[in-house]
């Protein structure tokens, strides 16, 4: 059966990458979380998806210039709405905590852009054993480097290589990387790339579904993951 992944926790509802986002998608019923892990300056892993913090807050900076308890600081709810006003961002240790289900999936997003934290993968990793959510994890990023030197550290934590182009025939590359799954954005496949990527055991869990009758044709195509800012959508049609 398609798992429905809350992107960002229930983003289209709630501001994204914040525990009341997260906590609404939870609440939906969606089959796990995604969301995005930067370091601040003392090594810290926060959940925000941009590097820095003016979009989402009310200061401005990079992130990995912030420290934990400055960036503990900032309200990450207001430009969403007042009704969200002091939310916080959270560290990854905050959301690994949530009270879910013991099946319930965590994507994590490695955020890769024009500065990489050196170290963050073993970081991360040394959170999730903390947590002994290591079965219940898929490591994602767009920095493919990333994604093997998570696999050298701990070959049975589960990783996906996200993309945003569409691939020729992606399946030896995904598997020089040592991937368990596929992350496209939805724009790049159909039902052919879909039953190719089973066929090479590399699943496909797809990115941005807001769209019903998009989601009704990937879930009719038995893709195995879809990542949605409403993630009651995929859930009614999964129940219908």
């Amino acid at each position: 059966m398609t798992k429905i992944i809350g992107h960002r926790g229930a983003m289209g509802y709630r501001p994204e990458n914040t525990v009341s986002s997260f906590l609404k998608a939870i609440r939906i019923g969606a089959h796990g979380i995604e969301f995005d892990v930067h370091l601040t300056r003392d090594n810290i892993p926060v959940v925000i998806h941009d590097e820095r913090v003016d979009r989402t807050t009310d200061k401005i900076g990079e992130v990995k210039d912030y420290t934990f308890g400055q960036i503990r600081k900032l309200d990450a709810g207001t430009w969403f709405s007042r009704d969200f006003f002091n939310e916080r961002i959270p560290s990854l240790n905050d959301v690994l905590s949530l009270d879910v289900a013991g099946d319930f999936i965590f994507n994590i997003e490695l955020k890769a852009g024009s500065y990489y934290y050196p170290g963050i993968e073993n970081i991360v990793l040394k959170q999730i054993y903390d947590c002994h959510l290591e079965n219940n994890v898929i490591i994602s990023s767009f920095d493919h480097g990333a994604l093997l030197e998570v696999k050298r550290l701990s070959p049975t934590i589960k990783t996906g290589a996200l993309f945003c182009a569409r691939l020729y025939e992606p399946w030896e590359y995904l598997k020089s990387l040592k991937c368990d799954f596929y992350h496209p954005d939805y724009r790049t496949i159909d039902k052919e790339i879909i039953k190719n990527a089973k066929m090479h055991n590399l699943p496909i869990n797809t990115y941005t579904v807001n769209n019903e009758n998009t989601m009704t044709d990937l879930i009719q195509a038995d893709v195995n993951m879809i990542i949605t800012n409403y993630p009651d959508l995929g859930i009614r049609i999964l129940n219908y």
